[in-house]
């Protein structure tokens, strides 16, 4: 197990929530200890304690595959077999292996609130990581709850399964069994080799195989929670977002899950999703940058330390994006010739964003030719009529911001929105705009990650919340669960929320101390943005 801090980090990353307990540590309680409650799973006796919600239960860190080392390194997971006995379930396991990229990042934002750094302690990580977590009501009904699966962000290279935002006490105290899943990362979980395409099974998306197998332990386990294994639905944000778009299309998930929950996703692949043969290319990259002279071989690399594995692959691909790629069996075709196919394991969608992804302050003095280097950037929206569109610099920082979040996260979700839509699978889409009070916050408007507090009702201490965003939490929380139980996010009683392309305009339902329904955002760029990806 490693312990490590200390990495510079992006001000945006592909994460969110925030840092936690190192692994090992017990979860968050408060007053005198509390007793153990125990149920029968996977044929052993599990004993978790209660949350810090009255009536919530946790059982953390339980096992859902085999330890991926050694043999098993780039291999499909291997489903974890109980052994009998009690197994403790009252602390979180080790992240996966990573970098601190986001622990720097989360320690600066809490300086930004006026914390202090260390607020948020290292983390312990581990090649051995293939854990989830489950938050389960005690009290149960007749009928089974609705479940809720979430995958955390990180530009699949970085986060983990129980940063303080992610704890699920509060969202499950809503009526749901909450479960948060590890999944490989980096090289670890996103990489292939020529010498794989030998053997029999996973040849890449290693993270994304782990994923399909924490939904296998619920299928066959949820139960004994008091969850719903014909009610899954899956929610992610950023990377795990992405993921999660890559999942609901796919057959390999079918049984698995039903519905989805996709926040401020990242790379759903509409400029394209990466082949099989340039994820080898990297395999064979990696290789010569451990030994020029004598790249070692497949064998070679899975007997290499899993610390040295981390530091080569981070600085070797340290702007490499960790996408999903088409292996022909998780990711079988290009996301269009997917979404012709109509055959999803989806049934019912839950999408958005922010309205600040990449909101920076410090570009507030940049003049045009920032925002001309920003166009020249970017993925699809690099066009002279995009350009126009953003107009001068009377304020770059907020231009940039527009592209960026634009071409990387709103327009690729009212797309696929629309693509979900068209194939009659009914859709909501939302708009978060709330930015929390005081001078800090408004430096950060409602940037990346900003809604994760709201979702799982976890505001950071040292965060500014007021009565307007405890409102905003429990109107998202139940809209969240709604949709776990029922297949759509509005309340009967509450705001209307119409679905996407129900007739009404392709309305999208703000988010903000006063929810509203809006046109949707950046209609001409988001309008190039569908032209240059849809020909």
């Amino acid at each position: 197990m490693l312990r490590i801090s200390g990495l510079p980090a992006a001000l945006l990353v592909f994460c969110c929530g925030s840092v936690t307990l190192p692994a090992g540590a017990a979860a968050p309680s408060a007053g005198a200890p509390h007793p153990q409650v125990s149920l029968q799973v996977n044929g052993e006796t599990v004993s978790g304690a209660p949350s810090p919600t009255t009536g919530v239960d946790a059982y953390l860190g339980l096992p859902f595959a085999v330890p991926p080392i050694g043999e098993l390194r780039w291999r499909a997971p291997v489903d974890f077999m109980g052994r009998g006995g009690t197994r403790t379930a009252s602390a979180f396991a080790p992240a996966c292996m990573q970098s601190m990229r986001i622990l720097d990042w989360y320690r600066g934002m809490a300086e930004r609130f006026g914390a202090e750094r260390s607020v948020f302690p290292d983390l312990a990580v581990s090649e051995d990581c293939l854990y989830l977590n489950v938050w389960a009501p005690r009290q149960r009904g007749e009928r089974p709850l609705p479940v809720m699966v979430f995958f955390h962000g990180g530009s699949n290279r970085s986060g983990w399964s129980y940063e303080p935002n992610y704890h699920g006490h509060r969202l499950a105290a809503e009526g749901a069994v909450v479960v948060t899943i590890a999944y490989r990362l980096g090289v670890f979980g996103f990489f292939s080799h020529p010498q794989l395409a030998g053997e029999r099974g996973a040849q890449a998306n290693f993270g994304l195989w782990d994923q399909l197998a924490a939904l296998r332990w619920v299928q066959r386990h949820i139960a004994a929670f008091g969850g719903d294994p014909a009610r899954v639905t899956l929610f992610g944000e950023s990377a795990g977002g992405g993921d999660i778009a890559a999942l609901m299309l796919s057959p390999a998930a079918r049984g698995l899950m039903h519905r989805a929950i996709i926040q401020s996703g990242g790379d759903f692949g509409w400029p394209g999703i990466r082949r099989l043969e340039a994820e080898q290319a990297r395999g064979l990259e990696l290789a010569r940058a451990i030994d020029a002279a004598r790249p070692p071989d497949l064998a070679a690399l899975r007997r290499l330390d899993a610390e040295q594995l981390l530091e080569v692959g981070e600085r070797v691909f340290s702007k490499h994006y960790h996408a999903p790629v088409v292996d022909g069996v998780v990711v079988t075709a290009q996301l269009p010739e997917q979404l012709a196919g109509g055959d999803w394991p989806l049934q019912q969608l839950l999408i958005g964003t922010n309205a600040n992804e990449y909101y920076a302050a410090d570009q507030r003095g940049a003049g045009d030719a920032a925002i001309d280097a920003a166009v020249a950037a970017a993925d699809v929206l690099k066009t002279v009529e995009a350009r126009a569109a953003l107009g001068s610099a009377t304020d770059a920082a907020d231009a940039i911001d527009r592209l960026a979040t634009a071409d990387s996260m709103l327009c690729p979700a009212q797309q696929l929105a629309a693509e979900v839509a068209r194939a009659q699978r009914p859709v909501w889409t939302y708009h978060f705009t709330r930015v929390r009070e005081g001078r800090a916050a408004a430096d950060l408007r409602a940037y990346h990650g900003a809604e994760l507090p709201y979702v799982f009702g976890t505001h950071d201490a040292w965060l500014p919340t007021s009565a307007d965003d405890d409102r905003l939490t429990g109107e998202m929380m139940r809209a969240w669960v709604r949709f776990a139980a029922t297949g759509s996010p509005a309340d009967p009683a509450g705001a209307v929320w119409p679905a996407f392309g129900s007739g009404q305009s392709d309305r999208v339902l703000r988010l903000d101390a006063v929810t509203t329904l809006v046109d949707p955002p950046e209609p001409v760029l988001c309008r190039i943005y569908r032209e240059r990806t849809l020909r």
